[in-house]
């Protein structure tokens, strides 16, 4: 690399770093006090509709489903475009506030049909086993059915599960993009005022068009290249230091996005709607930046230790959902190690094997490798880091498919 390219990339490492300082410094200071108000308001909403959806669930039809109002609310872009185009404002803004109302009223409808489920599941595990007590009855005094075939029954693999149960949110996410990014484009055609605050409105609808296309773009390849399990809920670890967590930075860049367009689109407040999209751009910013932040993850293959079966996959594919990229390290080259190294090398879930690896993590391995957190199960944790490694809290326990914990200093689990 060229002296020229080096202090190219450093000057193009100090600007991003000086953004992401400012963008923190906003998040701190201005979106987290935001989200008191706005937590408190959707809040009471979501009691007063989940009430009337209870009261009248004798009436709400099985369509009525959330992916209903997502798709209806996405198809209310086409009116609202052309409203636009043909010089209206009032219905336009109407249109655009009526789907902000839609995307949250869908998260509710969503909640109400998950407890509904349950609520009928629990209703035919009751009958079923009053018909298995009277079946069994009948059963005793009768050889009718010996020998008769089972019926076949197809099991949905881990990545087609794992997408059924991702699709909700990810269609969610993705349509409500479908609707503000072509209205934003619409407006780019009516941009008024002088030269100077076009240009500054330019440059607004302009950043907010390519971040959340770039989102929704990540949103897409994370969808379809799911390894086919979720990814454990870390507890007493929070992987961001920002004062803000990611679906609350969500839940503000989306509430202005949708009013700052919508007030956009009425003459008398159009500045007002400027403030509030040029308020979401940063978060925007932060939102891509936190999906596309690189996160190492480094998991022991070395058998006896690990013996490579259905679980074995589970397991990579767990660590593999913790951050953006799996080392599995094998430190020996018996047999079974080259047959775990070849087992490896052909799980998509992993991205590199080190052959050789230490059997005992440190932090220099970790510093020289780019390693971020080394990740254990239950049982071999203490055989895999060294102490420091558990001091500086960077190795991880995957207690259950669910749940992933520090390792404490006893080698034991932190609470």
């Amino acid at each position: 690399m060229t002296a020229s390219a080096s202090g190219s990339a450093s000057l193009l490492t100090a600007l991003f770093d000086l953004t992401n300082s400012l963008v923190e410094l906003y998040l701190a200071n201005v979106i987290k006090p935001f989200l008191t108000l706005h937590e408190k308001f959707y809040k009471a909403l979501n009691e007063t509709l989940r009430k009337l959806l209870d009261e009248h669930s004798s009436s709400i039809p099985k369509w009525f489903t959330a992916n209903f109002i997502t798709y209806s609310r996405t198809l209310m872009v086409l009116p609202c475009i052309m409203l636009m185009v043909q010089g209206h404002t009032l219905l336009p803004a109407l249109i655009i506030l009526a789907v902000d109302f839609g995307d949250f009223l869908d998260g509710v409808v969503a909640r109400y049909w998950v407890d509904q489920s349950w609520i009928d599941s629990v209703g035919k595990d009751i009958d079923a086993d009053d018909e298995k007590k009277e079946g069994s009855v009948s059963s005793s005094n009768s050889s009718a059915g010996y020998g008769e075939e089972k019926p076949m029954q197809v099991k949905e693999s881990w990545i087609v599960a794992q997408r059924h149960q991702m699709y909700g949110g990810f269609i969610d996410a993705v349509c409500d993009k479908a609707f503000l990014i072509p209205c934003w484009i619409s407006l780019l055609a009516c941009v008024p005022g002088s030269d100077y605050m076009r240009i500054g409105q330019y440059i607004v609808l302009w950043a907010l068009i390519l971040t959340e296309t770039v989102s929704g773009c990540i949103r897409f390849k994370a969808y379809y290249t799911s390894n086919g399990i979720a990814a454990p809920t870390v507890k007493g670890l929070d992987f961001s230091t920002s004062a803000v967590k990611a679906d609350h930075i969500g839940k503000a860049k989306q509430t202005f996005e949708m009013f700052g367009t919508a007030f956009y689109v009425l003459i008398p407040l159009r500045y007002l709607g400027l403030i509030l999209l040029s308020a979401a751009v940063p978060l925007a910013y932060e939102s891509v930046r936190r999906k596309v932040k690189k996160r190492v993850i480094y998991v022991d293959g070395t058998c006896p230790a690990t013996t490579f079966n259905h679980e074995t996959l589970k397991f990579w594919k767990q660590a593999k959902g913790l951050g953006s990229k799996l080392m599995v390290g094998i430190s020996s080259s018996s047999k079974n190690d080259k047959d775990m190294i070849a087992n490896a090398s052909a799980c998509e879930s992993v991205d590199c094997v080190l052959l050789n690896a230490p059997t005992k993590i440190s932090l220099a391995f970790m510093a020289k490798y780019g390693v971020d957190y080394v990740v254990c199960g239950v049982g071999n944790s203490e055989n895999v880091v060294s102490s420091e490694v558990v001091a500086a809290k960077l190795c991880l326990v995957i207690v259950d498919d669910r749940t992933c914990m520090l390792m404490d200093s006893k080698g034991g689990k932190a609470e």
